[in-house]
């Protein structure tokens, strides 16, 4: 009896070594790196955070996800990014203009800076293709066209001979050189206090 406890702890304490062996090479390998955890952001957030976080509602990001979906590359993988996970990155992205670290870094996001990148460039392809593009933004052609925009937005606003709107974003940047004449740093801090590129989309 008392061999067939020696061999149990034996055993054991083969077993215990090996688990800390795993534990240490584990340790080992994710040293240096930041584990990022992901919230679903249609849970965590109320409506009025995910529009302040996305500038969409969450029912105009599920629509917006339906109609992106047939442009967009399925995850083949159980770690790949949904396309729902890729949309909300690239609309954060979009709506805070902020560097795409930070981006990745946000709960509702937790991915690399280049995959940040890839949702970016996936999303506005996807925006961009034609069937999504020409339904959606369509600048008058003819006459009579420009004249019922010209109209509605008279008849709507108040404000004569408008034909079309356009929008743009603060675009983050590292602040140029405090000693350049040309283009001196100063120009650049926008209203919020960071530096920035305003560009029109």
């Amino acid at each position: 009896m008392a061999l067939i406890d020696d061999d149990f702890e034996v055993y054991n304490m083969q077993l215990n070594a090996m688990n800390m062996e795993i534990i240490n090479e584990m340790n080992f390998e994710n040293e240096g790196r930041r584990v990022l955890v992901q919230e679903d952001p249609f849970i965590v957030l109320s409506d009025r955070q995910f529009i302040g976080t996305y500038r969409l509602t969450k029912v105009l990001v599920q629509e917006l996800t339906n109609l992106l979906t047939p442009f967009m590359k399925s995850p083949n993988t159980t770690a790949g990014l949904s396309i729902e996970r890729k949309l909300l990155t690239a609309l954060r992205f979009f709506a805070s203009g902020s560097y795409q670290q930070d981006i990745g870094e946000h709960r509702g996001a937790s991915v690399s800076q280049a995959s940040v990148s890839r949702c970016i460039t996936e999303v506005a392809n996807a925006l961009n293709v034609p069937e999504i593009l020409n339904k959606y933004i369509h600048f008058p052609s003819s006459v009579s066209e420009l004249k019922e925009v010209r109209l509605g937005f008279y008849e709507k606003f108040g404000i004569p001979g408008v034909i079309g709107v356009i929008d743009g974003t603060h675009i983050a940047i590292v602040p140029p050189n405090t000693d350049d004449l040309v283009y001196p740093e100063h120009v650049y801090v926008n209203r919020k206090g960071y530096h920035s590129i305003n560009t029109q989309l």
